[in-house]
């Protein structure tokens, strides 16, 4: 049984449950299946497009984007040295792999939307997991239909011995039970309580439960009498048969809930959802914490993990905004971001740093120390760049503002990076958009900074812990300029590098 796994000598794997690795069985697969994914590279030999990630206006291919759709909500799986992301893409599930985080492969699409009107997934097939039993992958997804006479989504199944071809398995579909969690067609409707983002029974998160030697499954769900969203709990004692359960925590409906996943880290579960929050216990059970905290700040959306056997790596999709101009609408989909590392401390925080393969894809192009800022400097810097400063603030009243690209004769040009060192509070930001966090980093101590700019995607990250991530269409010529409010920075180095060529 496997949800992160990681490559062991022959075929062997190791298993994350609760808080304990363990060790499981010999893979039964066999080479017979290979011939699939033989097929696939060689398609993509004779096809260049089709193994090309997109890598227009001066961006790399750490950013993924199909040329032809969006990139939407993702289900990372690590496998024998292989990075694996499915991510919905229109009405499918899309499908890229890389074994270095960097350079991504496009693979076959691993299931296409059905062809009946009327049927499951009639619409579209949207978010669900992947888990690994007895050499077998299994798929759970949501089958979306507003045309469905019996309901508009449900749990549906296809199943993979290379997670490269699936075949769908319609006779496992599952729709709401209807007396623990609604269901419309039993319930009646609930318009009048919740609105339809809530009206789900959508995005099977699947996990094997040791404590309980049975298969779990997360659920979006509502309760039936329509008052209030639910993460519904469905059961299995043999991954293809799901009972009802009751729901593992009712939430207020200011929570998106949507897109759940969990995961056991530093003796706590972490219940995460689509918009970047998350929920913390000390049992698998609960109770959960009452507050959501947050993880990252800004346009990152739909961000899932994997395990790859030394650490877990996140994958979101950054929204678009509606004619690709920052003054826009925000819309669904976009590009995804980074891989990158996702951590967690005792306390039960969670925080991100980029994964290691990321960093070592750029070349430094300038470095200075030991450098006392007290009024304005500007630094060169290229379209695409990483920005990496170590500083610390002679007095807590200090405040940094990094800008870029800013242009000479407009200072409030670009985008901004703003170190609040008294209220602790850090923004990133442009003349149309800001997003701003508290983040408890020490106002005397070491602050590590690094921001990326790479296309049209702007990440940055405090002392490898805090993230911010924004999607920025400006313009790309200017420089960099440091500015000090208050007190003086001094900076004991300071680096920009640009991303090498792929």
């Amino acid at each position: 049984m496997q949800r992160f796994s990681w490559s062991m000598p022959r075929g062997r794997y190791i298993c994350i449950n609760h808080y304990n690795y363990h060790e499981m069985k010999p893979c039964p697969q066999s080479n017979k299946h290979h011939w699939w994914i033989i097929l696939s590279a060689l398609m993509i030999a004779l096809n260049p497009a089709l193994g090309r990630a997109q890598a227009g206006n001066g961006s790399t291919t750490i950013h993924f984007r199909p040329d032809d759709a969006k990139a939407g909500d993702v289900i990372p799986f690590y496998h024998q040295g292989t990075y694996h992301v499915f991510y919905m893409r229109e009405s499918n599930w899309g499908h890229i792999a890389s074994e270095d985080l960097v350079n991504w492969r496009i693979l076959p699409d691993a299931i296409t939307k059905g062809q009946d009107s009327l049927g499951a997934d009639g619409e579209g097939c949207w978010t669900g997991s992947i888990v690994e039993h007895q050499g077998l992958f299994y798929l759970f997804y949501t089958g979306k239909n507003s045309k469905d006479p019996k309901g508009d989504q449900k749990v549906m199944m296809a199943t993979s011995k290379d997670l490269v071809r699936w075949v769908k398995a319609p006779q496992h579909t599952f729709y709401a039970d209807g007396n623990i969690y609604w269901n419309k067609t039993m319930n009646g409707s609930i318009d009048d309580k919740l609105d339809y983002h809530h009206q789900a029974f959508r995005d099977p998160d699947v996990f094997w439960n040791e404590e309980r030697s049975e298969w779990w499954m997360l659920l979006h769900a509502t309760l039936t009498d329509g008052t209030a969203p639910a993460m519904g709990l469905y059961t299995s004692k043999d991954i293809i048969n799901w009972k009802p359960s009751k729901p593992l925590l009712v939430y207020p409906a200011e929570i998106s809930g949507d897109c759940p996943f969990i995961f056991p880290s530093k003796g706590k579960w972490f219940l995460n959802f689509a918009d970047y929050h998350y929920l913390t216990a000390d049992n698998l059970e609960g109770p959960y914490e009452e507050t959501a905290k947050a993880f990252d700040c800004g346009d990152l959306r739909v961000p899932k993990i994997m395990w790859d056997g030394r650490r877990f790596i996140l994958v979101g999709w950054i929204l678009d905004y509606h004619g690709e101009v920052d003054s826009g609408k925000p819309n669904w989909g976009g590009t995804l971001c980074m891989p990158r590392e996702l951590w967690t401390d005792s306390l039960g925080n969670e925080f991100q740093r980029p994964a290691q393969e990321i960093l070592t894809h750029f070349q430094s192009i300038d470095v200075r120390r030991s450098e006392k800022f007290v009024t304005d400097q500007r630094i060169d810097i290229p379209a695409d760049f990483m920005f990496h400063a170590q500083l610390k603030a002679k007095t807590p009243q200090t405040t940094l503002t990094v800008r870029f690209p800013q242009e000479v004769n407009h200072l409030d040009s670009g985008y901004h990076l703003k170190i609040d060192f008294q209220s602790r509070e850090i923004e990133l930001g442009s003349h149309y958009k800001s997003y701003r966090r508290i983040c408890d980093f020490d106002p005397e101590g070491m602050v590590d900074v690094r921001i990326f700019m790479l296309g049209d995607v702007l990440e940055c990250f405090i002392n490898d812990a805090w993230a911010f991530t924004m999607r920025a269409y400006g313009k790309r010529n200017g420089d960099m300029s440091i500015s000090i409010q208050d007190g003086a920075i001094n900076i004991s180095k300071y680096e920009v590098f640009k991303p090498t060529s792929l």
